[in-house]
């Protein structure tokens, strides 16, 4: 219409029209004939003008509400892919075992830039600001049934977690066993890891895909971030933690002058234990030397079964013939 009431090209008019309703305004082109001027108040400056605000306001709404639910755990995080979801929160002190739970994620080489997304009905209201800064994202689900796995990608995640919401019943085995059960096949290569309260629930964690199964121990969150990184490796930890597991034993020895490669074969191919550190005698304790390196020592710190802990008196023979 500008361009006919104006007499000027389509080209022109269409510029005249951007400039006017983004309020640019070069002055290099405006309307001259009365009927355009009015043409141009009601079309461009009245309508043209508040459908932009319109739409610039229905973007500004749909940024914040995306913000809000993604704070608040609503969104749908089906896109993601190679992430680590984290399925529940522990009933006590949630809180305080993620941050240090994460933080192990954040400083292992092979997690470090793993996006994370933790599933729990517990934080209606958004994330703690020290999980989300650590890049953690949230999804506010009902953790006993497995309806929200789709939404959390969990066919593309490269790690699953199962955390037992209580360490201390036995139905929070029960819950995962279910969502075990309900676990969507893998797109990709995916590591699980699952807490057991019962022993006997090992196995059958196992059958159901979990590929390290471990106990729930609140204390040390490094036992779950070292069987994401290493699976095997939170077994031979958390056997130090039971009776007729392995353990640390320390034997006061004097040894000097030794290599630490050669006390470590001589009491291996003895069958007295696996060496792991020494104590100097400055008191200092030196864990896993260097295998060069002279060791100046006052004991020697073993690792051996419970069921098999090597004679003090067979030790010390030994240390004697290097």
């Amino acid at each position: 219409m500008i361009c006919w009431l104006e007499g000027i090209s389509l080209k022109d008019s269409i510029w005249l029209t951007l400039t006017t309703v983004t309020t640019v305004g070069y002055g290099d082109m405006s309307a001259e004939t009365d009927e355009g001027r009015i043409a141009t108040v009601i079309l461009i400056y009245l309508l043209g003008i508040w459908m932009l605000a319109q739409l610039a306001s229905e973007y500004i709404d749909y940024r914040s509400d995306r913000k809000d639910r993604i704070i608040k755990g609503q969104w749908n995080w089906s896109y993601m892919e190679n992430h680590i979801v984290i399925i529940n929160a522990p009933v006590r002190n949630s809180q305080i075992y993620l941050e240090r739970l994460i933080s192990q994620f954040r400083d292992t080489p092979a997690l470090t830039d793993k996006p994370i997304l933790l599933v729990t009905a517990q934080y209606k209201d958004g994330l703690p600001r020290t999980l989300s800064d650590q890049g953690v994202v949230l999804k506010s689900a009902d953790t006993t049934r497995g309806e929200f796995f789709d939404d959390v990608a969990a066919a593309k995640a490269s790690h699953i977690v199962f955390i037992a919401r209580d360490e201390s019943e036995s139905s929070s085995d029960s819950v995962t066993l279910d969502l075990l059960d309900q676990l969507p096949a893998a797109e990709q290569q995916r590591l699980i890891v699952a807490e057991a309260v019962l022993d006997t629930n090992v196995s059958r964690f196992q059958r159901l895909g979990a590929n390290a199964v471990l106990r729930p121990v609140r204390a040390y969150p490094e036992l779950l971030a070292r069987a994401l990184a290493a699976p095997g490796t939170e077994q031979v930890l958390q056997d130090l933690f039971g009776y007729f597991g392995s353990s640390i034993h320390r034997y006061d020895a004097a040894v000097q002058t030794s290599e630490w490669s050669n006390i470590v074969c001589s009491l291996a191919s003895n069958g007295l234990g696996i060496a792991m550190g020494y104590i100097d005698q400055a008191g200092e304790v030196i864990n896993c030397p260097k295998q060069n390196e002279k060791v100046d020592a006052q004991a020697i710190l073993i690792m051996a079964r419970d069921n098999d802990i090597p004679c003090p008196d067979a030790l010390k023979t030994c240390l004697n013939s290097i």
